[in-house]
């Protein structure tokens, strides 16, 4: 039996940071991936509707960032203080939170088919704009189910 860490790369997207300015994660390569998650977690200390908008490129370079191609899945935990539920929301290829002051998190699904691979886009970037709240904070964790198990992945943060 493969463990976690044998399946999956865990990258730290964008680590906890103000969203007085706007967050942008890493550009994460699906080339060898099943799925990928975006994982937003929000402390949101004054109510702000954060938008949270998913970016595809050629490269872990972000060379020709766009937009997403396709709509992914989502999900939402608007007060993930009081609970553990998510709930599905419109597919989408950005999320705005809800105008509230909770801790939230976000959750995208996206498998490879949803960029434009004909054009040769194979990374994915998430990217919060700004709330112009110094109080507020975001991180951006992004968990990449790869085809191939094995005791080392290969890295997603290379082409």
């Amino acid at each position: 039996m493969r463990t976690f860490i044998e399946k999956y790369n865990v990258v730290q997207g964008a680590q906890p940071q103000t969203t007085n300015t706007a967050v942008n994660s890493k550009y994460v390569s699906l080339k060898n991936a099943i799925v990928a998650f975006v994982v937003v977690q929000l402390t949101q200390a004054v109510g702000h509707a954060t938008q949270i908008s998913l970016f595809q490129a050629k490269d872990v370079g972000g060379t020709g960032a766009v937009a997403l191609a396709s709509a992914v899945p989502v999900w939402a935990n608007e007060d993930a203080v009081a609970t553990d539920q998510f709930a599905r929301k419109t597919d989408g290829i950005s999320y705005a939170v809800t105008n509230d002051v909770k801790n939230k998190t976000v959750v995208f699904q996206i498998e490879p088919s949803k960029l434009d691979i004909n054009n040769g886009f194979t990374s994915i970037q998430a990217r919060i704009g700004a709330s112009a709240q110094a109080t507020n904070f975001a991180s951006i964790e992004i968990l990449v189910d790869n085809k191939y198990e094995q005791a080392t992945l290969p890295s997603v943060l290379v082409n």
